[in-house]
């Protein structure tokens, strides 16, 4: 309940800015729209390599050596926020 009220939020505040622009304004709004979500995809796709690559060293790890190291290593902010540093240093250097 508390993610759809933020989310309401949100999107009330979003629309309100989008339809108080001036007409000039909108093209470039939309415009950020769709760097947005160009960015998005590109962090999801950051984020699922960086998890895959890393479940299948923990999977070497633990086949070829003895030492045991959780999946929940995976489970971390850190990873979260270098992923989202990787796709915004790639899409920054794409779009130029």
């Amino acid at each position: 309940m508390d993610n759809i009220f933020v989310l309401v939020i949100v999107a009330v505040t979003s629309a309100i800015t989008y339809f108080g622009t001036q007409r000039k304004n909108r093209a470039k709004i939309r415009e950020a729209i769709r760097a947005f979500f160009e960015y998005a995809g590109t962090f999801s796709l950051f984020f699922a390599a960086n998890v895959v690559f890393g479940f299948f060293i923990i999977l070497l790890i633990r086949t070829f050596t003895p030492v045991f190291v959780a999946l929940y290593a995976l489970e971390n902010v850190l990873l979260l926020i270098l992923s989202a540093a990787q796709a915004f240093v790639f899409h920054r250097s794409w779009k130029r």
